[in-house]
């Protein structure tokens, strides 16, 4: 079974909320254009309910939302888009295919269709007509920086591997605030190394297309857990805030029962989803004056080699060198002291090899 390389933002959302129907022109008691119209507001309603759907990570909910959608407007490109990037992520590339192509048949050139269904035929292994695709994203979108970085992940399958360095590096260029892309090209130039001289051809492509994963996915998590724990972990209102902006599910109530006594006591928690795995996010309260505060982020799934990796990159994006490593039941952890501003935040990295679960844990006060 061909790797599944996760594409970059491949889903993208667009609303169909303001489908304007205009009633101006409508002659009195004109009951067909009138229902036409009821009928082109129900399908703006359920098609916007099932994208907020997909941007909470419910997918069957979204998928009978698009679904419900279609049959009311089997005419919907847009319709046929989104629910092929629901399939996408549940996993279904053919289903997949087929809605990217009938959103292109019905409305040639509309944005990112040809470039998800690439990647969805790149994890296929139709390497042929993914690049065909993404090289027709390209010349649609020449200015955005995801079909440059998807198109590198089809160079690097087709050993192309020259062709995905200047993939990334335009990537780069159309996007200098893209750490994933710089990431990627980066871990690509270390693995090849002296490849380029005559080698190339025993370069292992499966190797690399793997280690550019996890070197954007560690990029991705040491982003979330800054501008989560590191930045707001103190706050309580902060978190409340990212969770709102960010659609995050609110853990359910059992999950945060308070406890007292030596552990914390937990105020608040959500889950939410990404294209990298699942996440909880929990902040609490240490029952000591003054309060510590302590803020959690936990994600699955997460292999021993990913969370070598995330140890490596916390060191160097931060700075910072083990404090100590103590000993928890089933877990590996390593502890660091880490300067933000508000003073020195002792902050725990554990992974837990039974469930595959890495958890940050910042710790705000003096525990």
């Amino acid at each position: 079974m061909p790797l599944a390389l996760t594409p970059k933002r491949y889903a993208v959302i667009f609303l169909a909320g303001l489908v304007c129907v205009t009633g101006a022109s409508l002659a009195p008691g004109a009951p067909a254009e009138r229902g036409e119209s009821a009928k082109a507001a129900d399908f703006a309603t359920i098609h916007d309910r099932a994208a907020t759907d997909y941007m909470k990570g419910e997918l069957d909910e979204a998928l009978a939302g698009f679904n419900a959608a279609i049959a009311l407007n089997p005419a919907s490109a847009l319709a046929h888009y989104n629910r092929g990037n629901v399939y996408y992520a549940k996993g279904n590339y053919i289903a997949a295919i087929r809605d990217f192509t009938e959103a292109l048949r019905i409305s040639p050139g509309l944005p990112y269709a040809n470039m998800n269904r690439g990647n969805a035929l790149s994890n296929l292994g139709r390497l042929d007509e993914a690049l065909k695709d993404l090289d027709e994203a390209v010349r649609l979108q020449p200015t955005v920086s995801d079909t440059y970085f998807n198109r590198a992940i089809v160079h690097v399958r087709r050993r192309q591997l020259e062709q995905a360095l200047a993939d990334y590096e335009t990537a780069i260029g159309r996007d200098s605030e893209d750490q994933e892309a710089a990431a990627a090209r980066q871990r690509l130039v270390d693995l090849l190394g002296g490849a380029r001289d005559g080698g190339l051809a025993t370069v292992d492509t499966a190797k690399i297309a793997t280690e550019i994963t996890h070197a954007r996915q560690v990029e991705h998590l040491l982003r979330l857990v800054a501008n989560t724990c590191i930045a707001h972990g103190d706050s309580l209102e902060g978190l409340k805030t990212l969770a709102l902006v960010g659609k995050w599910k609110p853990a359910p109530g059992e999950d945060l029962t308070r406890r007292r006594g030596g552990a914390a006591q937990i105020d608040g928690g959500w889950t939410f989803r990404d294209r990298f795995g699942a996440y909880a996010l929990t902040h609490s309260e240490r029952s000591q004056r003054p309060p510590v505060y302590v803020c959690s982020l936990i994600t699955q799934p997460v292999s021993s080699h990913l969370f070598d990796d995330v140890k490596a990159g916390f060191e160097a994006r931060f700075g910072v060198a083990p404090h100590d490593t103590p000993a928890w039941p089933g877990q590996q952890v390593t502890r660091y002291l880490l300067s933000n501003g508000k003073g020195s935040l002792l902050t725990a990295l554990a992974f837990t090899p039974k469930h595959g679960a890495l958890t940050f844990r910042i710790y705000f006060g003096n525990p």
